[in-house]
């Protein structure tokens, strides 16, 4: 058996017909350029709806979380309003333990 001295092939010596294409212009890939365009197109509009529609959720969280402060500071006021001695503050007396009835 000879021994060869013909190199191993790479990857290189592979044929392949890219770039043998002509120079010409190709209409076809102007319109899957279109295509592809259109489709991201689509997707950023998707995109940018569903961003508009959580930032319309935040906001009007934060609108009730705004309301429901307002009610509970204007409620802690009322309770601690004391106009010479008229009101004020209601507390609750403090159990002193447990207590069992028998």
């Amino acid at each position: 058996m000879a021994i060869s001295t013909r190199p191993p092939r790479t990857i290189s010596d592979i044929k392949t017909h890219s770039g043998r294409g002509s120079g010409d212009h190709q209409i076809y890939r102007d319109y899957f350029q279109v295509g592809a365009l259109e489709l991201e197109r689509w997707r950023r509009t998707r995109e940018r709806e569903a961003a508009s529609s959580r930032i319309a959720g935040i906001d009007s969280r934060i609108a009730d979380i705004d309301k429901e402060k307002e009610m509970l500071l204007a409620g802690a006021a009322a309770a601690c309003v004391t106009v010479d001695g008229i009101s004020k503050p209601t507390e609750k007396k403090k159990s002193s333990g447990l207590r069992i009835k028998y």
